[in-house]
């Protein structure tokens, strides 16, 4: 009679004796320790073997599933599904609320005290409006002052190109016969000074007292204004009704780089004006009130040391 182990009728194996090499008078080797070693042994081993099987599977689908970039339509491939993927995994956006425009507010007609006031304050929308509506760029106020005059003063260089560009006349007077020039000399805007001798304007232009351009970049302490003046052509040596010219101006007012740039340029030290006073007079006669003003209060008691 076979006799049958455990571990075989577990694993429902049934192995003939003289397969396993028992036969009759022999101990049987199924039920013995050494038979449940290799059963055990055995069991450990298929669970390996089904592990490195489940981990080859898994590398043969990560390598079916790469793509070899070797081909620009590879790349392409990889680029849309790439973008798929990326669809698949950001939710769509909720649609933006539509902005109603409102309508703007329609401008009032422009008088020409709001014109010329826009124009110093360079509000271009009120200047638009005022030269839509068939206004006249070249109209003033009771001083003859015009648009182009207050845009020069305060420096809207943009302003000055709108208006020039409508019309405006590039060397109006006002009342005291100074053009825009003047007055852009006056406010020390380069950049327009430049703009306006560009278009025309006279850079030898004088005024009611025969004053020219340069004297006010004098007056008023705008150098680079002066220098491009002179650079324009002016009159360096040119006299007002008393007989001055830019450099009694600029000794008179104690404008040291006025003087230095007029004398770089050429101006003359001996003119003389209406008192018979040269630039070099007028200087010692300025130094010498400062002197006797100074000694004035020397030894005066309140005077401090």
């Amino acid at each position: 009679m076979d006799v049958i182990s455990i571990q075989q009728l577990v694993c429902g194996e049934r192995v003939e004796r003289k397969a396993l090499g028992c036969g009759h008078g022999v101990a049987d080797c199924g039920g013995g320790p050494r038979a449940w070693r290799l059963g055990a042994q055995e069991a450990v081993a298929r669970e390996q073997w089904k592990l490195e099987e489940e981990k080859k599977k898994k590398l043969e689908r990560l390598n079916n599933s790469r793509l070899n970039l070797e081909t620009l339509a590879d790349l392409e491939n990889l680029v849309q599904r790439r973008r798929k993927r990326l669809k698949r995994r950001v939710p769509p956006r909720a649609p933006e609320p539509t902005v109603k425009l409102q309508p703007q507010a329609q401008l009032e007609s422009v008088d020409l005290e709001m014109f010329l006031k826009a124009a110093a304050e360079n509000q271009e929308t009120l200047i638009d409006k005022y030269l839509t509506d068939g206004g006249d760029p070249n109209a003033h106020d009771k001083l003859h002052r015009t648009a182009l005059h207050w845009a020069c003063l305060k420096g809207h260089s943009q302003l000055v190109n709108k208006l020039l560009e409508a019309g405006a006349t590039v060397d109006a007077r006002d009342l005291l016969d100074r053009t825009p020039v003047f007055w852009a000399c006056r406010g020390g805007h380069l950049d327009i000074l430049k703009q306006l001798l560009n278009q025309g304007a006279q850079v030898n232009a004088r005024d009611k007292i025969w004053s020219t351009p340069l004297h006010v970049a004098v007056r008023t302490k705008h150098c680079d204004c002066l220098e491009h003046l002179i650079a324009c052509g002016a009159h360096i040596d040119a006299q007002d009704k008393e007989g001055d010219t830019a450099l009694h101006e600029a000794v008179r007012h104690g404008h040291y780089k006025a003087m230095k740039v007029l004398l770089l340029y050429g101006a003359k030290l001996g003119m003389q004006n209406v008192a018979s006073v040269t630039p070099v007079q007028l200087a010692r006669d300025w130094q010498r009130g400062i002197r006797e003003a100074l000694q004035a209060h020397v030894g005066h008691p309140r005077t401090r040391y």
